[in-house]
């Protein structure tokens, strides 16, 4: 598959977060018809958050003020409860886009993903938080998404169907109505969380390696099957695989160098 954006010219942090805004519009539509006012506030506030962050970080570096907080907001959103206390919120998002994303200098230069960071100490702070699995209608919805992230490529086709293809033998999917489960389960932690560019591997190899221990680990955390992994596990899944993103990188150039050695001398 040949992907759009060698054609079109969207390139860094701007095209990247234009795509992922774009991908995301159809689920949080989606969750904001179902989830009503509730999910509605939870994503003002959530948006007021991150670009305070976003509007601090660019003054003090004297830069031009760039939205990017919109998608860890609108991510975020669609994982948490909306009885989540707004104090916690506020709290674990300002250190999931601190943390995981200013301090390395922006957006384009962090190893990890804001919304995955947050997610996860939400999860940490508050022993019991609940994160929300995908209704079937979200799951749908993240259709286009998936085909525009792909098509700029922006979700790794070899990081998809390992990270798939691992959480089905893993969990022992059989039939068609439980692979379907699968995914839906799985749509917007693939999309959005594992699959995110900015904190997945990126050489072919450790793509593979990558997609390969999300499943494993989003199989550990859901205690090693029941059915299908829950939003938690997928959460500290990607957050763990996206921690040892670099060396799984480093591990395939320097087999890669081995290999070629070994061949030509």
């Amino acid at each position: 598959m040949i992907a759009l954006s060698r054609t079109i010219p969207l390139h860094g942090a701007d095209g990247s977060v234009l795509i992922q805004t774009l991908a995301l519009i159809p689920p949080v539509a989606v969750a904001a018809w179902g989830g009503g006012m509730p999910f509605l506030g939870t994503l003002a506030v959530a948006m007021v958050v991150v670009l305070a962050w976003d509007y601090i970080f660019a003054t003090l570096r004297q830069r031009a003020v760039k939205p990017y907080g919109i998608t860890t907001a609108a991510i975020f959103v669609l994982f948490v409860p909306p009885e989540m206390p707004l104090w916690h919120l506020i709290v674990v998002l300002s250190l999931g886009a601190v943390i995981a994303e200013h301090v390395f200098g922006g957006r384009g230069f962090a190893f990890l993903s804001p919304a995955t960071a947050a997610l996860a100490l939400g999860l940490l702070s508050l022993p019991n938080l609940a994160l929300m699995t995908p209704s079937p209608a979200i799951a749908w919805a993240c259709l286009p998404g998936a085909v525009l992230l792909l098509l700029f490529g922006m979700l790794s086709v070899p990081i998809a169907l390992v990270f798939l293809t691992t959480l089905v033998i893993a969990f022992g999917i059989t039939t068609p109505p439980e692979a379907v489960g699968l995914l839906a389960a799985c749509s917007v932690a693939l999309l959005f969380l594992v699959g995110d560019p900015l904190s997945a591997a990126v050489t072919g190899m450790g793509r593979v390696l990558y997609g390969a221990l999300a499943g494993v680990l989003a199989w550990v955390f859901s205690g090693f099957g029941g059915g299908v992994p829950s939003a938690d596990a997928l959460v500290f899944a990607a957050l763990l695989a996206s921690l040892f993103a670099p060396l799984l990188d480093t591990m395939a150039v320097a087999v890669n160098g081995f290999w070629r050695r070994r061949r030509y001398g």
